[in-house]
């Protein structure tokens, strides 16, 4: 079975790291699962990577030290400057709002 494909707009520096996390608004895509294997793909990065557990919270319940890590927040920026970095990671009319759900996916490189 072909393992299914987790894209990364950019190539984040934390993909460099051996156990990572990320952020993912639910849009009604399927979610990936604990024990899933995954294709993990940025413009130049790609690996395959273990799915260790997958939690789903509403935005506004991410605690802001989580959201500065996985946006690789610069010094000063406010968790409103982060939900918007956020956004722009979407397509307009699918922009998140702290209302929203969302998964944080833990993965491991394999």
């Amino acid at each position: 079975m072909k393992a299914r494909t987790m894209k990364f707009s950019q190539d984040w520096d934390k993909l460099k790291d051996r156990v990572f996390a990320t952020i993912r608004v639910d849009r009604g895509d399927l979610k990936f699962v604990p024990d899933e294997t995954v294709e993990v793909q940025g413009p130049k990065v790609k690996f395959r990577a273990r799915v260790l557990m997958a939690t789903t919270v509403k935005l506004k319940d991410v605690p802001l030290a989580f959201l500065e890590y996985d946006l690789e927040a610069k010094k000063g920026e406010k968790r409103q400057d982060l939900m918007n970095k956020l956004g722009k990671l979407y397509k307009f009319s699918e922009r998140p709002t702290e209302s929203d759900e969302a998964t944080i996916y833990i993965l491991q490189k394999i």
